[in-house]
């Protein structure tokens, strides 16, 4: 039990060698959720991934060149060190920047970004409905945010909006519209727009 524990605590908050290993398993363990939640997203300028984790996600929108900007935030320190190093070749141009915030606090003004995104991380938000209205608060107006995850991480991890209809109730809460959900019997992807 004390080894479930860690291990739930690492993917909340990446530390240390232990932490490293986690985003790493991440990264290639979430790469076919994450492709197919990134093929609901509209091409779009500006694209904010949020508890980016690892970078794999920041790595997988820079490739497909359709991006002017992308940046992804994450509150471990650790997280945002592997997620800079992932994507260095992109950074180095300009087109990611990787940040340490929170996503209760999102350092980016009002109206900012075309999209954003987060995969497999919305179940560990310490306020979800707070962080879903900065969410909402950083996109343009017709702004697309895109969360997918796992079906039995929802059920696991959260004691509110546990289900599919009641995600997409968190998304009504915060006030996003035109809500679609998608599921493919394993995970959700639920986009909607400001």
């Amino acid at each position: 039990m004390r080894i479930l524990q860690t291990l739930i605590e690492q993917s909340k908050m990446p530390t240390g060698r232990l932490g490293r290993i986690m985003l790493r398993f991440m990264n290639s363990g979430h790469r076919n959720l994450t492709l197919w939640g990134l093929s609901k997203l509209q091409s779009c300028k500006k694209v904010l991934d949020v508890s980016c984790g690892g970078g794999n996600a920041i790595l997988l929108m820079a490739e497909t060149g359709k991006f002017e900007r992308i940046y992804g935030i994450d509150f471990s320190p650790d997280a945002v060190s592997l997620a800079t190093a992932k994507n260095r070749k992109y950074a180095g141009n300009g087109l990611v920047t990787v940040m340490q915030a929170s996503v209760l606090e999102l350092p980016f003004e009002d109206d900012y970004f075309d999209a954003v995104t987060t995969f497999q991380s919305h179940y560990h938000w310490p306020d979800i409905l707070i962080a879903m209205q900065e969410i909402y608060r950083v996109l343009k107006p017709n702004g697309q945010f895109v969360l997918v995850a796992e079906i039995y991480k929802i059920e696991y991890h959260m004691k509110k909006y546990n289900d599919i209809e009641q995600t997409k109730a968190l998304f009504e809460d915060s006030g996003f519209k035109n809500i679609d959900l998608l599921s493919n019997q394993k995970c959700i992807c639920v986009t909607g727009y400001k």
